[in-house]
């Protein structure tokens, strides 16, 4: 009994959610992504909350502690946004390129689902920073934390922000990538929070992330009991971190993340020029010659055979003499039977 599909599977669903993204209306985008940005700064809050006030126990045995708190309670925010279906900039940059490097949409498209959701995230982060402050939880431990975070992540130099970058996204999307194989809650956590406390614990930069905690910290600076001379301001923070952090991730969604897994398993496994896929026409019986991945037929194929297997009806109960067939070898529950066919449906609901 299996609820994980192979990677194969898994790309052709990252393709899926991509076009299906691509094909949805930029306004429920940006809500979307404004979504995610609150759902992040949840699972921040969450982290800085427990980590700013173990001081007493970080001192006696030393910074790691509080690190390794920090990054194991950090992924309960990409679970709430992939299973909400919520839209985050770092997962848009593997699934749009990769629907465009099939040839399911167009560039055009994909460049504005992923400029849409940067926005989005930044705003729904900003946001929710201003609503940890009004309720009173930017203080104490959780503000000094965010404010030592602050001056870490501003203080790197711009090409180490950017190589940061790349490393976070390159383990984001493959959280994104795991958590798609699994079919059932819990193997959707599994494959979110190893991928995700792996890049908190490493120190690499994920933009999402940063557009909440860096201003939460900045909102801290404002007052006078964290105030102190020569505090990063938004100047330090766009250019030192957003920016360059931005750029590394979105490097590592397309370039090694979309353009990698087509290599394996899509059109790129012949090397065809991405963009120079022929455009769909429509034949004279009806079929398309949009290129379609061996991936996705096989997949389509699969769910098919289910639906065919599950519509066929019963077997005719056994004449009075007759030898009566063998029973089956090993029972399989219905809710199984029903996992192949629901496949091609559930890449879409879910957020990549």
């Amino acid at each position: 009994m299996s609820v994980v599909i192979g990677p194969k599977e898994g790309y052709a669903a990252i393709v899926d959610k991509g076009e299906q993204l691509c094909q949805t209306s930029l306004a429920k985008i940006f809500w979307l992504s404004t979504m995610a940005g609150c759902f992040i700064g949840f699972g921040a809050l969450l982290s800085l909350s427990i980590s700013g006030n173990i001081e007493p126990m970080i001192l006696s045995i030393g910074e790691g502690v509080s690190k390794y708190i920090y990054a194991m309670l950090f992924p309960v925010n990409l679970l709430f946004i992939l299973l909400s279906g919520s839209i985050l900039y770092t997962g848009a940059t593997f699934t749009c390129p990769s629907a465009w490097i099939e040839g399911r949409v167009k560039l055009w498209q994909a460049c504005a689902v992923i400029g849409v959701a940067w926005i989005g995230n930044i705003v729904g982060g900003f946001g929710f920073a201003v609503l940890t402050d009004l309720c009173g939880l930017n203080s104490g431990g959780v503000a000094k934390l965010a404010i030592k975070v602050l001056e870490s992540k501003t203080s790197k130099g711009f090409g180490v922000i950017f190589l940061r970058g790349i490393g976070c996204n390159w383990l984001v999307c493959m959280a994104v990538f795991l958590q798609t194989l699994a079919q059932d809650m819990s193997g959707k956590y599994v494959g979110i929070i190893f991928p995700i406390s792996t890049f908190v614990a490493c120190g690499f930069e994920h933009y999402p992330a940063n557009a909440y905690a860096l201003p939460l910290a900045w909102l801290a600076t404002l007052k006078d009991e964290y105030k102190e001379p020569g505090q990063s301001g938004w100047g330090e923070i766009l250019g030192l971190n957003l920016i360059p952090c931005s750029l590394g991730n979105l490097i590592a969604g397309v370039i090694i993340m979309s353009c990698g897994f087509s290599y394996f398993f899509g059109s790129l496994n012949t090397c065809p020029p991405p963009g120079l896929v022929p455009k769909q026409k429509q034949l004279e019986d009806g079929t398309s010659s949009y290129p379609r991945m061996p991936a996705v037929q096989e997949w389509s194929k699969g769910i098919a055979a289910a639906a065919q297997a599950a519509a066929a009806p019963a077997a005719p109960k056994a004449q009075q003499g007759a030898t009566p067939p063998a029973p089956p070898t090993q029972e399989r529950p219905a809710w199984i039977e029903a996992i192949p066919a629901n496949n091609a449906g559930f890449a879409r609901t879910v957020s990549c």
